[in-house]
């Protein structure tokens, strides 16, 4: 407004002369005043830390705006001559053209909350799209690159997704999609958490100030209670209820962009899924430089045997997966051959293949199998083994199937062998498979902690197992996962 006035008399205006007499002055303040405004305008959404201008921002916006004060402008100088000429009529048209303005301003604020809307959300389930993920994740990469801190990323996928559209429809599967993102975003607004929907059945969450650890507790936490929500049609699928699969990956200050960060989190994520999905994994060089992709197509063809244990039982499944990981990270720290090394974890993923046979009234009793039920258990082996015969392409891992309950001290099944009669891959997968089943979440069993099926270990070593690999495979628990032994285990 200063530099409007000052302009008017730098170009030669009068304050009492005629409308007509200081008509240039009038225009170039007034041309000065508007483009002020706009300077301001644009440099406030420009510098809108959110950089929903930068996505709405276009020549054909910038035109309207333009047409607008130019209109603007025009009319302007009209009702000056009308004040000069008519007084307070002149007064009350400039009163209703303010009015005018002012509902037109607020439709074009309007068109352009809706067009940052739209380029910003997801018109499905209302979160943030994949491409305002992707630059809020830069600038807030570069940001903490800049000045410090600490944030995690998280992917996460439905899962089984396609099934329950092959079950239910698109339809169905679009209110489950929704429903999905209605939840994340209500479970997270109280902490600065930003959700999207990354693609298809995959979401996205920004953490920031959460290091990895803290991450990983609040989406466990998360998928914990998604699994207990109702939702029409869950039922069908594996778990019987809404399930997600999730990867987890920690900023850290040597990466050099945010990419690196994305592949990290998009690699647990795929960790996740291999663990046979419903769990939640953090980025582990360690655990994930070694993965299925190492054998992938032995892997795929025993996998889709595998898949038949998941529609019979889940728990069995989902064992196999965790007996595979563990012997992917004790074979490497074995003195075994490579060809050893491959039949040992072919071996772990398909070692209770032979439950496809028993009953589901079995498999899935809550309670202690009576004598003639444990018998057709224990005959799993050998029905595992014929299976294994069928398929004509993995002989080499039938000692394993066949004898991975077979003891040291010749108690086991199904043939009684003692000490090294037993093949030292089924000896090693005794331990692996001894000690998933106990840490492992059953009907029928209460759980033991890490630290109790440590000791148990210990305390069998040499009557159950082969005490030459019991401390090996401890060792590597303690090393791998230490957050799960909830205190110091001692030798026995």
């Amino acid at each position: 407004m200063v530099a409007a006035f000052l302009l008017f008399f730098f170009f030669g205006g009068k304050i009492g002369d005629k409308v007509s007499e200081n008509l240039y002055p009038y225009i170039f303040s007034l041309t000065v005043y508007f483009a002020i405004n706009i300077l301001i305008i644009a440099g406030f959404y420009l510098t809108d830390r959110s950089k929903k201008f930068n996505r709405v921002f276009n020549i054909g916006l910038l035109k309207e705006v333009f047409f607008i004060y130019f209109v603007t402008l025009l009319l302007s100088l009209v009702l000056i001559i009308l004040i000069d000429s008519e007084g307070f009529f002149g007064l009350f048209l400039f009163t209703v053209l303010v009015v005018l303005l002012s509902i037109t301003f607020g439709k074009v604020l309007e068109w352009y909350q809706e067009m940052a809307n739209q380029a910003n959300k997801d018109y499905l389930t209302g979160l943030y799209n994949h491409g305002y993920f992707k630059d809020y994740l830069k600038e807030l990469f570069q940001e903490t690159k800049k000045t410090g801190g600490q944030f995690s990323v998280a992917f996460l996928d439905l899962d089984d997704f396609k099934k329950y559209n092959d079950y239910h429809g698109h339809v169905q599967g679009d209110r489950l999609l929704k429903f999905v993102g209605e939840y994340l975003k209500n479970e997270t607004k109280d902490r600065g958490f930003t959700v999207a929907r990354y693609g298809g059945e995959e979401f996205a969450i920004i953490l920031p100030k959460t290091e990895k650890h803290e991450a990983a507790a609040f989406m466990d936490q998360l998928r914990k209670k998604l699994n207990d929500t109702p939702f029409d049609g869950v039922e069908r699928l594996p778990y019987r209820c809404i399930s997600f699969s999730c990867g987890i990956a920690e900023y850290e200050s040597d990466m050099y962009e945010e990419s690196e960060l994305l592949h990290k989190a998009d690699q647990a994520l795929y960790y996740s899924k291999a663990q046979g999905k419903n769990n939640v994994q953090l980025y582990d060089e360690k655990r994930i430089s070694r993965d299925a992709l190492k054998f992938k197509e032995e892997l795929d063809a025993i996998e889709e045997q595998l898949k038949l244990l998941l529609y019979k039982d889940v728990y069995t499944y989902r064992h196999s997966k965790r007996v595979f990981t563990y012997a992917m990270e004790f074979s490497d720290r074995l003195p075994l051959t490579e060809e050893e090394k491959r039949t040992l974890i072919l071996g772990a993923l398909v070692h209770d293949i032979g439950k496809i046979e028993v009953s589901r009234d079995i498999i899935n009793k809550k309670g202690k199998l009576t004598s003639d039920e444990w018998e057709i258990m224990k005959k799993h082996v050998i029905w595992g083994k014929e299976i294994v015969l069928s398929d004509g392409r993995f002989e080499e891992v039938i000692p394993l199937v066949e004898l991975h309950h077979e003891r040291y001290d010749g108690r086991g099944y199904p043939y009684g062998l003692k000490g090294e009669e037993i093949p030292k891959l089924a000896r090693i997968l005794c331990i692996i498979d001894s000690f998933d089943a106990m840490t492992t979440d059953r009907p029928y069993q209460r759980t033991k902690t890490f630290s109790e099926a440590i000791i148990e270990l210990r305390r069998c070593s040499g009557t159950q197992f082969d005490p030459q690999y019991v401390e090996p495979f401890i060792q590597m628990i303690e090393e791998y996962y230490p957050e799960k032994i909830t205190n110091k285990t001692v030798s026995i």
